[in-house]
């Protein structure tokens, strides 16, 4: 072979060796766009994943749950929370078949997803993933769902539903940390692990605290039960609002609220669980002997307001709300204890007396009033886990309650309602859409406004007549609730559909005569402004404000009409409207 036979094999040898170089750069190219998925993110936990490609940009995903702090002693039932990241998606976007298994639950839910577009440094909100991703059974301990995601979005995360995690918990509490109403946030001890347990204190300081009633709300023992801290946060939003039933609630009552019960659990992504692998939940029954802290904060702090029979506390707790969420059930209920007139401790300790199933009716009754979302739900009947009664209402009722001494002297106590509430995953007040943060956050506006109606609170404003009419002018008015205080519809009937109308609006009344000629006719009410207003042909006008929603604000109307006659003016007055805000 000759210098040119020589020289043209290694241009051939060197061209393929380019050609292999450039094909292992591609097949590294996409062996790097394989989805990989990470969970050792604040609130995940799974026991492992694989990724598995199925042909250009799809992938199936196995997502192998695992038990609370990865104990596998612990029952099938508990292994109920997943949550992971998938980055490294193809920035064309990708499809996703996610199987999930080994769950410990079997209803469906459609999961959540929040989105990246900078490599997973930034994310959106979670959101419900499309409802395309109904999740399918293919055996008793999995569910499978198909997702696409879209172009330029370079990591997401997944979760069975809306997680909550610590550190959303403390940028909350700090932004609450300057309102006024806040009296205090205080740690009450700390968990296992050293996390603070948090309370905070609403009221309204400017008013003693002679006579307010105190609320207990703790949240989500069990730390994946998120709808229990979306329910906690808009609560306190509307508690801080400045909404007027809100601000009339904590002139009245002292509202503490440990935000997160269980933080140890909620930041390894556990479902059920402390760090130590306990349901904090079935503590209860026995309180003074259990040795884990999360109720130790808990029960000294309660039993520090309640004090004891012989020396009560200054405002002891008498409602404890216990937020949890279920599995299994449609809509969101409390557990509600069965009545049981010849209670004791002893021999037939099944459920609570009749006086406090009447007022756990009372609270149901006024919550599902002011909640359409929760009046969907049918309430529960418990006998309170008896005999073993594992249940923080049993320590209020059986410790306090039901001790004669409480409800006599010296304290003459009110008898304590304590109850849980139970949020679910599945849809919202709508039917067949899918609930959300947003319904649990209006949820908690809801339980606010219940609060206040169970406590007797509400008729914030109020509108009624004073005085007579000079002749036939008749003036009526109407409230209606808005943002912000309430609108006041007014009108007058029996003018002469040729007169002139006019509403006069004061910050007082008056019987003061008008000037002559008309001075048989009378002022009620010191006059700031006047409006016109037009009468139709059959004699009547109409005109509406809005009553702000300040503290003691009354405004005074009444209507007057000027007629032009061969005689002269002929003016007539109205009776007096009294609209006034009652806090």
């Amino acid at each position: 072979m000759g210098d040119g036979g020589r020289m043209n094999c290694r241009a051939i040898a060197a061209f393929a060796f380019r050609c292999l170089i450039m094909l292992a750069v591609l097949v590294a190219g996409l062996a790097a766009q394989t989805p990989v998925v990470t969970y050792s993110g604040e609130a995940m936990r799974l026991r492992s994943a694989t990724v598995t490609p199925t042909g250009g940009n799809t992938f199936a995903l196995t997502l192998t749950m695992e038990d609370d702090n990865a104990d596998s002693g612990l029952p099938t039932s508990f292994r109920r929370w997943w949550h992971c990241e998938v980055g490294n998606l193809p920035a064309a976007g990708a499809v996703l078949t996610v199987t999930v298994t080994n769950a410990g639950y079997s209803d469906t839910i459609l999961p959540v997803w929040a989105q990246s577009t900078d490599g997973g440094v930034n994310f959106s909100d979670y959101v419900r993933m499309p409802t395309s991703a109904v999740p399918t059974r293919p055996s008793s301990t999995s569910h499978r769902f198909t997702i696409a995601t879209p172009a330029g979005v370079d990591a997401i995360r997944i979760a069975k539903y809306f997680p909550y995690t610590v550190t959303r918990k403390n940028a909350y509490l700090a932004s609450l940390a300057s309102h006024p109403y806040v009296r205090s946030i205080t740690p009450i001890g700390a968990s296992q692990l050293g996390r603070p347990i948090e309370l905070i204190e609403l009221t309204d300081s400017s008013v003693s605290d002679a006579g307010k009633q105190r609320v207990w709300i703790h949240t989500a023992v069990h730390p994946a039960e998120t709808p229990a801290f979306f329910l906690m946060e808009g609560f306190i939003d509307w508690l801080a609002s400045g909404d007027p039933l809100a601000e009339q609630l904590l002139d009245h009552a002292i509202i503490d609220v440990v935000p997160m019960a269980n933080p140890d659990g909620v930041w390894l992504g556990n479902y059920r669980t402390n760090a130590n692998s306990v349901n904090l939940e079935n503590e209860w029954r026995a309180p003074y002997n259990s040795t884990q802290p999360e109720i130790l904060a808990m029960r000294t702090a309660i039993e520090g307001f309640m004090g004891t029979p012989s020396a009560p506390g200054g405002n002891p707790i008498t409602v404890l709300l216990n937020l949890h969420a279920t599995h299994n059930i449609a809509y969101p209920f409390h557990f509600r204890h069965v009545s049981n007139p010849n209670w004791n401790p002893t021999n037939n300790n099944a459920g609570v007396i009749p006086v406090v199933h009447q007022l756990e009716n009372d609270w149901i009754n006024a919550f599902e009033a002011r909640s359409p979302f929760v009046a969907l739900g049918s309430t529960a009947n418990s006998t309170l886990g008896a005999p073993a009664r594992p249940f923080v209402e049993s320590m209020m009722h059986d410790r306090w309650t039901v001790d004669p001494q409480w409800t006599g002297a010296p304290g003459f106590q009110d008898e304590i309602m304590a109850i849980t509430w139970e949020g679910t995953y599945g849809f919202g007040p709508t039917a067949g859409v899918w609930n959300t943060e947003a319904d649990y956050e209006l949820c908690g506006e809801q339980m606010g406004l219940a609060l206040a109606d169970y406590f007797g609170l509400g008729d914030l404003a109020d509108i009624s007549s004073y005085g007579a009419t000079c002749t036939q002018l008749l003036h009526n008015g109407a409230l209606a609730p808005v943002t912000g205080g309430h609108l006041v519809s007014l009108n007058f009937a029996g003018a002469h559909p040729a007169s002139i109308g006019f509403i006069a609006l004061g910050l007082q009344s008056a019987t003061t005569p008008l000037p002559a000629p008309w001075q048989n006719c009378l002022s009620r009410t010191n006059l700031v402004t006047s409006v016109f207003v037009p009468v139709n042909a059959f004699g009547i006008g109409y005109w509406s404000y809005q009553l702000p929603a300040a503290s003691g604000l009354a405004i005074y109307s009444q209507a007057i009409t000027f007629r032009a006659t061969g005689a002269g003016i002929v003016v007539d007055t109205s009776n007096g409207m009294r609209a006034a805000n009652n806090y």
